[in-house]
């Protein structure tokens, strides 16, 4: 048992000063003057205070003539100068470390943000169907904004070590025990302060999940997004009640462990308190006795009072440090949700086929198959549409062919060549892409289209070329900003709020600006009228000339365009053909079209 307590305490020590050595070296990485003039403020600052005791001392000796000299005028004076000069030199560090800390906090903050934001950019998107990925990122989001003032706890641990090592030794020197009762006195409040740093932290892991629900209650009640639907539902009450309780049981579960915190830490206060007084007690007997003079009381009691301050001060530093390490342990486990399928080299230079091969696949935590052992080919240039009614695997197979995720069983081959193979960013490149429901940023036009393909050097006219091809020209031309029209008001007053189809235009004039060697769309005008998907899909056969293409479609009148049609349903293929085989047969395709057919025809009845 001893060698196991042994071995935790060791493994704790470790983790305890890698957690230092990580905090100096994010500092060091940030800035190398703000650390060694931060380091050197925090060392020479206890220095000075007890350069100052000493000088009242020797000044309270003097005026009470237990200090024998010659010249007292010109010692006095001497020793009041340097009084003011080190109050000078200790008020110049503590303003230039003010400074220096409000800086020095902003660029590490920015690093850790950056850190964050880089870790959730390379997740794979599995993981965002992953619940705990979110509680991890919501921990891991709260925790990066507390470890800003770490590097400053660790430079009060530093400078409160020196404190107490110097007072230490100084009132040692005068009576051994006085160093020693504070020393203890002050153990039992920072082994309690530290238990309940570990215990308020796991409280603080345990309710991320119901923190992540009142955050979105808060979220969606400010939200323009939400604003008609509970306004016409009349769900502000229900939304506040609902805050109201989850932040409730949240604050009721911390009160109860800081009430506890509180009343014991209290407690223990008391017992360094009174050992101050014993030690003041002390000295004063043996000023009265002669034996010590006021300037003794005056330096030694300050001495005790620093040495448990600076006990109390290493000891919360040590405790935040501690409280820092799991929160930095938290951050490094947000790798395991870092992107693991990037596991190919290949360079993709085009895509000429693509094929599935007894493809199964279900989503993560899922025992549902979305994909069940589906195979099937698409030629060179050749355009294939997939259809099938909600939930029949036709997103999900576009998904697989770009590894958002990797299959369960089977194999995905471009040119003959398993897509594992490729490197990921090689394979994706060689695609354009519009995914059903595609948001836009709150950015201009312009800005919403260069994201889809940074790297172009055709300036405006590919711009407008894919303004026109996706039908857009109502957007574009309607405001005097073109192309700098922002299509939000979130950041400009002079914004344009778009609607359902305009949104699904700009999405689409994002996939079409995109150089690709493969096209592929996924209900590309679901949210479009009637001429709009009539021009969309002529520009869809002009662009996808010559380019394998695959794209779903609910409007079964669409799928004129496609050399091929595959019928999917319940993750399976049903029946697969060109236009024409496929109404000729009484299947599901066939059913399919005539319910649409017959609508129209009830419609122009």
């Amino acid at each position: 048992m001893n060698e196991n307590k042994k071995k935790t305490t060791k493994i704790e020590l470790a983790a305890f000063f890698s957690t230092i050595l990580y905090c100096m070296t994010l500092s060091w990485r940030a800035s190398h003057f703000y650390t060694v003039f931060r380091l050197f403020g925090r060392i020479i600052t206890p220095i000075c205070a007890l350069i100052s005791s000493y000088l009242v001392k020797y000044t309270l000796d003097l005026l009470s003539g237990s200090l024998h000299v010659n010249n007292k005028t010109y010692v006095l004076i001497t020793l009041l100068v340097g009084t003011l000069i080190i109050a000078l030199v200790t008020s110049g560090i503590q303003k230039g470390l003010q400074y220096c800390q409000t800086i020095h906090s902003e660029i590490i903050s920015n690093q850790i943000t950056m850190q964050v934001i880089t870790k959730s950019l390379k997740a794979d998107l599995e993981f965002f169907d992953n619940p705990k990925y979110h509680d991890k990122l919501s921990a891991v989001s709260r925790d990066s904004l507390s470890i800003v003032n770490i590097l400053w706890n660790v430079l009060e641990c530093i400078s409160s070590f020196i404190a107490f090592i110097c007072a230490f030794v100084i009132l040692s020197g005068s009576n051994f025990y006085y160093g020693l009762a504070v020393f203890l006195a002050a153990i039992p409040f920072s082994i309690a302060g530290a238990q309940f740093t570990k215990s308020l932290y796991k409280l603080s892991l345990n309710q991320i999940k119901s923190e992540r629900k009142k955050s979105y209650i808060q979220a969606i009640s400010t939200s323009r997004q939400y604003s008609q639907e509970i306004r016409l539902f009349r769900a502000e009450d229900y939304l506040r009640d609902r805050y109201n309780q989850l932040w409730q049981s949240l604050f009721d579960d911390r009160r109860k462990t800081l009430r506890k915190r509180s009343i014991l830490i209290g407690i223990l206060e008391y017992l360094p308190e009174i050992v101050l007084v014993g030690i003041a007690l002390d000295v004063s007997f043996r000023v009265l006795a002669n034996n010590a003079t006021i300037g003794d009381y005056t330096l030694y009691a300050g001495l005790a009072k620093q040495l448990y301050g600076s006990v109390l001060m290493f000891s919360s530093s040590a405790i935040q440090i501690y409280d820092d390490k799991l929160r930095i342990d938290n951050i490094k486990t947000l790798d395991i949700f870092m992107n693991k399928i990037n596991t190919g080299s290949k360079k993709l230079e085009k895509v000429r086929t693509i094929e599935f091969c007894c493809v199964s696949f279900s989503y993560p935590e899922s025992n549902r198959k979305a994909i069940d052992n589906i195979s099937f080919k698409v030629e060179d240039g050749e355009k294939v549409a997939l259809v099938g009614i909600n939930g029949s695997g036709k997103s999900t197979l576009i998904k697989l062919l770009l590894r958002f995720y990797d299959v369960d069983s089977g194999v995905i081959k471009i040119n003959n060549i398993d897509i594992r193979e490729f490197d990921l960013y090689s394979l994706r490149s060689n695609f354009s892409v519009y995914f059903q429901d595609m948001p836009n940023y709150s950015f201009t036009i312009r800005e919403n289209l260069e994201i889809a393909d940074l790297g172009r050097m055709d300036g405006d006219e590919a711009l407008l070329e894919a303004i026109k091809e996706s039908c857009s020209d109502d957007i574009f031309h309607d405001f005097p900003e073109k192309l700098e029209t922002y299509i939000s008001r979130m950041f400009e007053d002079s914004g344009i709020e778009l609607s359902g189809g305009q949104h699904q235009k700009i999405a689409l004039a994002r996939a079409f600006y995109r150089r690709h060697t493969a096209l592929i769309l996924d209900e590309p005008s679901s949210s479009l009228d009637s001429e709009a998907e009539y021009k969309v899909f002529e520009s869809l056969r002009r662009l996808s000339y010559g380019k394998t293409t695959l794209f779903t479609s609910h409007r079964l009148s669409n799928v004129g365009l496609a050399n091929r049609i595959i019928v999917l349903e319940n993750g399976r293929i049903i029946e697969q053909g060109t236009l024409a085989e496929l109404l000729d047969n009484p299947n599901r395709f066939a059913m399919l079209f005539k319910y649409q057919q017959d609508k129209y025809t009830e419609v122009a009845i």
